[in-house]
């Protein structure tokens, strides 16, 4: 049965879409029944929304206010609501406070994990000698070291090895100089932070003055007097 069918739908005709004719190229590709039933459905959504939207404007009260209607604008056709970003000064202070403690810790952090890493790599180029180490019962015990045999020496490493820690160590060292430049930069931050909250907190002018030599910035103000 299933061979009379597959005979069958051999001997259909293929079902070609007709084109756009000749005259008509310059309007494009010629539009489906399928096509049509997309752009009618997309047309009708649009025109169920402008019916919706023109039913609330018709029922909204002219006298109707909000306080949201203070800080918005027209820009293009649409409301935009318009938003204070200043800080007042306080509020600036404190950030700029949060900063210099964010800071703090961090440099804390970096200085840990830099004396960390110079404890395990310190005296590591040089080559470490086996020792081996006795122990007495009492102070009045002798030991005799004579008929003790002396430690069988450490295998010796093949290149591969050795290469490989080579290359470990100078990874090490490449991350110890990159955070000891990390502490450096932190340092410098916190500094220039503490000189801002110091010009901010000081009374009267304040006087810059620039090394043109070095380059380095100072600032000079009237002391105040502390109670």
């Amino acid at each position: 049965m299933s061979s009379f069918k597959n005979a069958a739908q051999a001997q259909r005709r293929t079902h070609r879409e007709r084109s756009q004719p000749a005259n008509r190229r310059k309007f494009g590709l010629l539009e489906k029944h399928k096509d049509y039933v997309v752009r009618a459905h997309n047309f009708n959504k649009k025109k169920k929304i402008l019916r919706q939207l023109r039913g609330v404007a018709e029922g909204k009260n002219p006298d109707e206010f909000y306080r949201g209607m203070i800080k918005s604008k027209m820009v293009g056709g649409k409301h935009q609501l318009h938003t204070d970003n200043t800080l007042s000064h306080a509020t600036v202070q404190l950030l700029k406070s949060q900063d210099a403690n964010y800071l703090r810790l961090k440099l804390q952090a970096e200085r840990s994990k830099v004396s960390k890493m110079e404890s395990v790599l310190h005296g590591t180029r040089d080559e470490r000698k086996s020792t081996h180490t006795f122990f007495r019962d009492s102070d009045s015990e002798e030991v005799e070291l004579e008929g003790v045999e002396a430690l069988p020496p450490a295998p010796p490493l093949d290149d591969r090895t050795k290469k490989t820690l080579a290359r470990q160590k100078k990874a090490q060292y490449r991350t110890l100089m990159s955070r000891k430049e990390r502490v450096k930069a932190l340092q410098v931050a916190a500094s220039k932070l503490q000189v801002y909250k110091n010009i901010a907190s000081a009374k009267g002018r304040v006087y810059k003055e620039v090394n043109e030599d070095s380059g380095v910035t100072h600032y000079r103000w009237r002391k105040q007097r502390s109670k």
